[in-house]
């Protein structure tokens, strides 16, 4: 069942495009327009683009676009309906359906009620547990911040949780996919969680998606995250990122830690700009979605060799998104918790100042880590380089990377660029994504016609009634087409934006978008040009092409018959009657 017209274009009118995008997207006003990094591809200008007057978004650089339904159903990886429903909810419009249309939104919305049951129980255990409580006042987590942060604790118990769901009517299946119990596999539950520290996590949006566990005293793992759900995927989640975004924001840069506690530590001395991986290393994902908000991210690393081979790790995903990013490596303190506590937030704050570029620490390690004035130190140093520069072959600061690598390392860039190409050669014929298809990516006079439908007022029922519509040979335009004559049916009286807030299909909608928003110079329908006799002389084209094949076509039919029979004479007369046509 579909969402009503009616009730698409009653969420769009009530929901600001520009606050929503501005969520996940620092937006600078630029005309009638805002614009940004965007956030679907490696961009390093600003390329993206609102307009909140015709309620779209578009990116010049990938081609993506659409409206703001769409936006929020590839920046969250949800469906259509789930992201009407997160908009309506967001600005107060009332939205019921049907239980078979909701019963798939529904799911999650269970999940995210298993887990606020789940942080209530533990929040309760930690009131009334003396041991948990000190470890988090020695940690200096005092009460205050114990309530900002919503910490508990999960008592060492199998079957603590799993009562207390029980009781509170949430279901075993419901508890196990938010993760907080599991099947045993001689029948019943246990407690995912037992005798640790409950630390909350929260998507971008500021709703419980999962829990960080930290084990009280002694044992292994030190640190457990709930399992991935419908609602849950570490790559996409850094703690703390939903109360941080709007400090990032306005300081214009990012501090990533390793830790939960590393975080928290710094929250709450003041470092509200402050994030961390789920205990995983650091990813492109995360980077990507940092970049969102700022374009400046200093990331703090141990000293110790895995702190190195962190940082070192680290450095091909900044540079796929385009950043160059800076690093602060700790060498007195094993974690940015334990420096912050010993320094205090001023001087922490000078080390963070201090921040060197991440890419200039890296190559003096593998001066201090190899002997560069021979033959093997110089080799090892280039497979270390090698993985890091592939990520930047095919991009423009390509020269510019491999200059450093070689001031640095004493490498000569000629040989470092063979050896890259070598490299990079090897994986050269694997197949890349295509981009989305641009205004200039389709027949031209089929475009105009199914761009003349958008744009044209009266257009369409011009269309409908030519009986052009079947002879549109572009599969793609010929749907659209299709979808914008049974939406002007449905709704009466056919609008551009409200069209494009009706389309699920992601693909499509960037099509719309860009159509809507061509750069000046692509649009060839811009009334300086008199768009709309270019349309309608594509209309006439179309047909005449029809005609023009259908006279191919009888000439060859008229080769096989015998001159003076009946079919003979009807393909003459039509013959004749297709030349007056095109010579009217």
């Amino acid at each position: 069942m579909r969402i009503p017209e009616s009730k698409i274009a009653e969420v769009a009118s009530a929901t600001d495009i520009v606050q929503v995008i501005s969520d996940y997207v620092h937006l600078k006003k630029a005309g009638k327009d805002y614009r940004g990094i965007c956030p679907f591809h490696g961009d390093k200008d600003p390329s993206f683009y609102v307009s909140p007057q015709k309620g779209i978004f578009h990116c010049f650089g990938c081609a993506i676009g659409g409206s703001v339904f769409n936006f929020i159903m590839r920046i969250e990886n949800i469906s259509f309906l789930e992201a009407v429903r997160t908009l309506a909810r967001r600005f107060g419009v009332p939205f019921h359906l049907e239980d078979t249309v909701r019963a798939g939104a529904d799911e999650k919305e269970l999940l995210f009620s298993a887990l606020e049951t789940g942080r209530l129980y533990f929040a309760a255990n930690l009131a009334s547990h003396e041991a948990a409580r000190q470890y988090l006042f020695d940690r200096g987590i005092l009460e205050e911040w114990i309530a900002i942060l919503g910490l508990g604790f999960a008592p060492d118990s199998w079957d603590g949780i799993h009562n207390h769901l029980r009781k509170e009517a949430v279901t075993p299946g419901d508890a196990v996919s938010a993760g907080l119990i599991r099947e045993r596999t001689s029948g019943g539950y246990y407690d995912y969680f037992r005798s640790r520290i409950m630390i909350p996590v929260r998507n971008l949006n500021g709703q419980l998606v999962a829990f960080g566990g930290r084990i009280l005293g002694e044992g292994d793992p030190k640190y457990l995250n709930s399992p991935e759900s419908p609602i849950f995927h570490k790559k996409n989640i850094l703690y703390g990122l939903d109360t941080a975004k709007e400090a990032i924001r306005r300081e214009g840069s990012c501090v990533v830690v390793e830790g939960y506690f590393d975080q928290i530590s710094l929250k709450m001395r003041g470092f509200e700009n402050s994030v961390a991986p789920l205990g995983t290393a650091f990813g492109s994902e995360q980077v990507r979605i940092i970049k969102r908000f700022c374009g400046k991210i200093i990331t703090v690393f141990d000293s110790d060799e895995a702190g190195l081979r962190a940082l070192k790790r680290s450095i091909p995903f900044f540079l796929a998104e385009g950043m160059d990013p800076y690093c602060v490596v700790l060498d007195k303190d094993k974690d940015p918790d334990e420096a912050i506590r010993r320094l205090g937030a001023s001087a922490f704050r000078r080390i963070l100042d201090r921040a060197a570029p991440t890419i200039d620490f890296f190559l003096d390690s593998l001066n201090s880590k190899y002997d560069l004035n021979t033959i093997q130190g110089r080799n090892l140093a280039i497979e270390e380089c090698l993985p890091i520069l592939r990520e930047v072959a095919d991009s423009n600061e390509r020269d510019y990377f491999i200059e450093r690598f070689s001031s640095r390392t004493r490498i000569r860039e000629d040989r470092l660029m063979r050896m890259l190409k070598a490299r990079v050669g090897r994986s050269a014929d694997k197949p890349k994504k295509d981009d989305a298809k641009g205004l200039f990516d389709f027949p031209a006079d089929e475009r105009n016609v199914v761009r003349g439908m958008l744009l044209l007022d009266g257009f369409i029922d011009q269309v409908a009634h030519s009986g052009v519509l079947k002879d549109l040979e572009d599969p793609v335009l010929s749907g659209l087409a299709r979808r914008m004559i049974d939406f002007a049916g449905r709704t009466r009286k056919f609008n551009s934006c409200d069209f494009l807030n009706s389309i699920e299909d992601n693909d499509l909608s960037s099509i719309v978008a860009k159509w809507l928003k061509p750069r000046p110079e692509e649009d060839d329908l811009r009334p300086e040009v008199d768009g709309a006799l270019t349309v309608h002389e594509s209309l006439d084209y179309i047909r005449l092409r029809k005609l023009e094949k259908r006279k191919v076509e009888i000439k060859e039919r008229m080769k096989k018959c015998p001159p003076g029979e009946d079919e003979y004479n009807l393909l003459a007369q039509e013959l004749l009657s297709i030349g007056r046509r095109l010579h009217r």
